[in-house]
């Protein structure tokens, strides 16, 4: 079973051409490896420097690789101390799953 995985940054506004790099870098790398089905970064139209990831990994452990991974280790810590607010995260499977354990039942 799939995992979704919704990720939000808070970016001071006046950093954002700062961080800008390093977000390219991370979704590009990020993009190729192994489990990662999609890595989709985007930009609050309403709220400055509120950054959206979607992401879809084919299991808990691809995200947990993609965390320990190298990339993961040195850019997110500089995206870091940027940040307003503390990220947040929210993990999502499909409402089927829901289903199915109903009916195991």
């Amino acid at each position: 079973m799939t995992l979704k995985l919704i990720a939000e940054d808070f970016i001071q506004p006046d950093c954002i051409d700062i961080v800008l790099p390093l977000y390219q870098e991370l979704v590009e790398k990020t993009r190729t490896e192994a489990g990662c089905i999609a890595y989709d970064l985007y930009h609050d139209h309403k709220q400055i420097g509120h950054f959206v990831f979607i992401e879809e990994w084919v299991d808990r452990s691809a995200l947990e690789r993609h965390v320990q991974s190298e990339h993961f280790q040195c850019l997110v810590p500089q995206i870091d101390q940027y940040q307003t607010q503390a990220g947040r995260f929210t993990y999502l499977h499909g409402f089927e799953t829901l289903l199915s354990k109903k009916e195991d039942q």
